[in-house]
């Protein structure tokens, strides 16, 4: 099978097209035909030198694609079920591969694969953090920083549902997407005193904040009221001093978060925004445009080439 490899660390064009072995799924895993995968920071991330595992490599983190093969009873997962995920931080770039079956989800009836492999880690990470992390609920204010990138668009989305005030932060060109999506109020942090203004719209700071984002971690602080909690998916240290409480989790992988949040994509209270789709043997581009920053939503590979005429891409 072709798969996207990197053989060396560097910019985005050691991301070259390669062969692969077909994939055997393991006990518990299910073989999967990938049709799209999502971009994401990580990707470049690992591309850049943070890759811990032996080269090359397959990267890709999340996908949208089709069960290859009858997986039994107990997977519930029939041969060609629509399916989507988030196996491991590699592996997706690859016309197959393999996921545990805990980590898959039906994609939601609303979805196309194109708009679900967008979905799985930056949904996941924002369900997180509001839910488990921050107990976001209904008459609760909670600041979003850098709402409208990928992490960031589904958690102004799900603080909404969840029944909060959203305030959010971005660049002046993404305000207009944020309200659309439900942000009560945006704030341009753009401006060195964008925590100030935070601040002012929160009576003094706010009690919850999901920093979605390296570049707002610190902002993120200094916005947060004394004693209000910030969580951050980001791997940072916490700020100096004990004004606020700070709490840095991991991205949770389950299929079961996917589940829970299917019916807010079917009745459309949750969508995905796709910035841009390429065709997978272009991933360079992508990343190319992952690492300038400032995206409305989420990058996307399609994989499968009749996706990939029917997109247009």
């Amino acid at each position: 099978m072709q798969v996207i490899t990197v053989s060396k660390f560097g910019d985005p064009g050691v991301l070259e097209v390669g062969e692969a072995p077909m994939p055997q799924p393991g006990p518990g895993e299910v073989l999967v035909r990938v049709l799209a995968a999502g971009v994401g920071p990580w990707d470049a991330t690992l591309r850049r030198g943070a890759y811990t595992g032996s080269l090359p490599y397959v990267p890709g983190g999340e996908f949208a694609g089709e069960v290859v093969g009858d997986t039994g009873a107990d997977a519930s997962f029939d041969d060609g079920a629509p399916v989507y995920g988030y196996p491991g931080l590699t592996g997706c770039y690859a016309q197959y591969l393999t996921c545990p079956v805990e980590q898959l989800a039906p994609i939601p009836a609303e979805l196309s694969a194109a708009d679900a492999a967008a979905v799985p880690i930056d949904a996941l990470t924002a369900h997180q953090g509001l839910t488990d992390v921050l107990g976001v609920g209904p008459g609760h204010q909670v600041l979003i920083t850098a709402g409208a990138g990928g992490v960031g668009h589904f958690a102004v989305q799900i603080g909404r549902i969840l029944g909060a005030e959203v305030v959010a932060t971005a660049s002046p060109q993404n305000h207009e997407f944020l309200h659309h999506l439900g942000a009560t109020v945006v704030i341009d942090h753009t401006k060195p005193d964008w925590p100030d203004q935070v601040r002012d719209v929160t009576n003094g700071g706010a009690e919850r904040v999901l920093a979605t984002a390296a570049p707002t971690l610190e902002g993120a602080a200094r916005a947060a009221r004394d004693g209000g909690l910030v969580a951050t998916p980001v791997h940072a240290d916490a700020p100096a001093g004990n004004r606020i409480r700070w709490q840095q989790y991991n991205g949770d992988a389950s299929g079961t978060r996917l589940i829970r949040m299917a019916p807010w994509f079917d009745d459309e209270s949750l969508t995905v925004s796709v910035q841009e789709r390429f065709y997978w043997q272009d991933a360079a581009r992508a990343h190319e445009v992952v690492e300038r920053g400032h995206t409305q939503g989420k990058i996307v590979l399609i994989v499968d080439d009749d996706l990939a005429t029917a997109l247009e891409v």
